[in-house]
């Protein structure tokens, strides 16, 4: 009976059970390889970043929100991604299309707290 349990126990947690990280902090992550691709044609501005976790928690949800902007510092457009389940250490690449609203000087990408 006991080597019984011992397996069902082993199952369950070869599973289930990997790393366990603490609660990761949005203020942890690094915006690095920042591009974009102006389509005038379409009215899209095509945003490529990479994100690296440089703390030591899991972040498990994170909106990359892309924001373009003016010369003179003004919106002209924006849009988000969400990612999810960012180890510390691990670099992520994304990618966001935003809708450009008139002539975009800047791309300024924020990391915010998903709202519940």
């Amino acid at each position: 009976m006991i080597p019984v349990i011992v397996l069902v126990v082993g199952l369950i947690c070869a599973s289930g059970c990997g790393p366990r990280y603490p609660a990761g902090s949005i203020d942890d992550l690094f915006v690095t390889n920042k591009r974009y691709n102006i389509d005038k044609d379409k009215g899209i501005v095509r945003v490529f970043a990479q994100v690296e976790n440089t703390g030591e928690g899991l972040i498990r949800q994170v909106k990359m929100e892309a924001v373009l902007l003016s010369a003179d510092g003004d919106k002209r457009g924006t849009n988000n991604v969400v990612l999810k389940d960012i180890k510390p250490g691990e670099k992520r690449n994304f990618s966001i299309a935003v809708t450009s609203h008139s002539r975009s000087h800047k791309v300024k990408i924020v990391a915010k707290e998903v709202e519940k």
